[in-house]
């Protein structure tokens, strides 16, 4: 029978934050999260899905994406886009002018 706490009972709240904070900082250093939560659980000696788990556990908890997330790419290419619509805008303000180039 299991635990309330799951397979890893000892493990407290503090060391999922910790170990959530260091995926966190991985991140930027890693290919992947499945990277980070596999470094990061080799020093628990815990299974990288329980890691990724508690990760994308907090992640939700937050309100925030998860690091590498198309959202900011996404985000990049509309305002990419107004910024092209924007200069298409001038140049025709420039040519009704008579000065575009």
């Amino acid at each position: 029978m299991s635990t309330p706490e799951g397979r890893y009972g000892w493990i407290d709240s503090e060391i999922r934050n910790r170990a959530v904070d260091t995926v966190s900082d991985l991140l930027p250093h890693v290919g992947s999260l499945w990277a980070a939560c596999s470094a990061v659980a080799k020093q628990l000696s815990v299974h990288p899905n329980t890691v990724k788990n508690w990760y994308r556990q907090a992640v939700e908890e937050e309100d925030t994406p998860p690091a590498g997330t198309n959202l900011q790419l996404t985000a990049a290419r509309e305002q990419m886009r107004a910024l092209q619509r924007l200069n298409a805008n001038l140049v025709e303000v420039l040519k009704d002018r008579g000065t575009a180039p």
